[in-house]
């Protein structure tokens, strides 16, 4: 059974547009689309152990918005996750 929910959210100028540029470069019908993807993927991602996530968020992280961040960088940020759960 699926059932609808509405979000809203305010968005960076930066965030606005690399929604668009996500929508348009991998082929999404809208912004909406890429955004429940993102979604369902980051949810998808939280059941996973703590090494497996953070292998697809290295993964994910350099294939959308390559970055400065180093790997433990990224470990930190999941440690911090699981401490606040």
């Amino acid at each position: 059974m699926s059932r609808s929910v509405t979000v809203a959210t305010k968005l960076t100028k930066k965030e606005a547009e690399l929604i668009e540029r996500i929508s348009k470069d991998y082929g999404f019908m809208n912004k909406s689309e890429a955004i429940r993807s993102a979604i369902r993927l980051y949810i998808n991602l939280m059941t996973l152990p703590s090494r497996e996530r953070l292998r697809v968020l290295q993964i994910v992280n350099e294939l959308v918005a390559p970055s400065n961040a180093s790997s433990s960088d990224l470990v930190e940020q999941v440690h911090a996750e699981e401490d606040s759960v």
